[in-house]
């Protein structure tokens, strides 16, 4: 059991480590630089190997085989400016979430195999250990998620494709809060403590995908994805026990919770302007609503816990984009988006480390083809308002959130 949670750690930190801001829940950015070039267009015209992971029903047009890796990195960060003036300002502000993708048409020519393996769910926010939310808010919260995703898919008629997938999800979480022992005993002057909870979990999901080419240069994609359940177990440690706690806490004790990701239905039209650009648009639907409260067992010391059910009352909640590329030569394709992301958390019961805001992101990107090869650039930046908090559960929540976000995106691909 040692070796394999080894294994599985050293294949997590290979595989990416979080960012910090991305208004929509748990769900991280498209997974290549070419879907992130044009975010709001994601579905319809991806055509190369990361298709598998966006949508598996583009997979039976392909006939060659292709691998490629793409690794977004992503700048993030919040400010939060308390109702009585104090401030906390999240720091380490950049992540990165690599992906892997295979497509491979089967002999006899009918199917066509899909792999990916992605980062879909993630966030990861830190504040300063001596920040004034030490003792009201976790100053870290991370998770992290690991996707393998193999799929099939096959033309039905010279139209229509399909386009089927299982998804196997892996997920970690870890939860740090500083514990005031002083106050929780009534002896001022006692030294605080850290309170960490660390749990992983395994969930499967299942995918459905279609792409219907109505006309000629004209077609419509739809996609769905199972909601996916992952139970968390771990451990939870408490430092700095003093001696007259001694008797009520341990210093390590079980940890096990639950997170509900939500299912998915994407809906997208693209068409061709003409024999070098095209553009589509998506709508995204997001069931968040099934995430409505995060329920933490510490064990023995469960009691010791500031709360050990946190309200969410998420919501589910839709996305909106537009996307274009052009090939400007046979080798250079250049690429621009727009999507607007509605947030799921309503302000009552927003903390301030999954804060967020609804947002809208603008990306450019290029691509460059020479033989087999094939190379992708994207960078997206975050439009934000900022989002003043009034009726928070939690008064000590209340205040006004400021938000800076910056991807970048690089792919590589090789077709055989």
């Amino acid at each position: 059991m040692k070796t394999i949670r080894m294994i599985q750690t050293a294949a997590l930190l290979t595989l990416g480590i979080s960012l910090t801001t991305h208004a929509d829940g748990f769900r991280n950015p498209p997974e290549s630089a070419a879907a992130i070039g044009k975010i709001g267009g994601t579905y319809a015209w991806m055509e190369d190997a990361s298709a598998a992971a966006r949508n598996p029903a583009n997979l039976a047009s392909m006939t060659q085989t292709m691998v490629s890796a793409s690794l977004t990195m992503g700048y993030g960060k919040k400010e939060f400016t308390m109702m009585d003036g104090a401030k906390a300002e999240s720091e380490n502000p950049w992540g990165y979430l690599p992906s892997l993708f295979a497509v491979v048409p089967l002999e006899g020519g009918k199917w066509t195999a899909g792999f990916a393996l992605t980062t879909p769910y993630g966030r990861s926010t830190e504040f300063p250990t001596d920040s004034p939310l030490r003792y009201a808010s976790p100053y870290f919260t991370e998770l992290r998620s690991m996707d393998f995703h193999p799929s099939l898919a096959t033309k039905i008629n010279e139209t229509l494709s399909i386009g089927v997938g299982v998804h196997v999800l892996w997920s970690d979480l870890s939860i740090k809060q500083i514990y005031p022992w002083g106050a929780a005993l009534g002896a001022p002057g006692l030294p605080d403590g850290t309170a960490t909870l660390d749990g992983d979990g395994y969930g499967i999901a299942g995918s459905l995908a279609l792409t219907w080419d109505l006309a000629e240069g004209q077609r419509l994609a739809l996609t769905y994805r199972t909601q996916t359940q992952v139970d968390y177990e771990g451990d939870t440690r408490l430092s700095n026990i003093p001696p007259p706690a001694a008797g009520l806490a341990a210093s390590t004790s079980d940890f096990d919770t639950e997170i509900t990701y939500p299912s998915v239905i994407a809906l997208a039209y693209g068409i061709k302007v003409n024999e070098k650009v095209r553009v589509e648009a998506n709508i995204e639907w997001i069931e968040h609503s099934q995430f409505d409260q995060l329920q933490l067992d510490a064990g023995r010391n469960t009691p010791l816990l500031p709360q050990s059910t946190v309200a969410a009352d998420w919501e589910d909640n839709f996305t909106y984009g537009i996307g274009a590329e052009w090939d400007v030569t046979d080798a250079w394709t250049l690429r621009a988006g727009y999507l607007y992301l509605e947030t799921p958390i309503p302000s009552s019961t927003m903390i301030p480390t999954i804060a967020e805001e609804d947002q809208s992101v603008v990306s450019v990107g290029c691509g460059y083809t020479q033989g087999p090869h094939q190379i992708d650039l994207a960078y997206a930046i975050g439009l934000f308002d900022g989002r003043n908090v009034r009726d928070n559960v939690n008064p000590a929540y209340n205040g006004d959130y400021d938000f800076e976000s910056h991807l970048i995106s690089l792919s590589y691909g090789y077709t055989f």
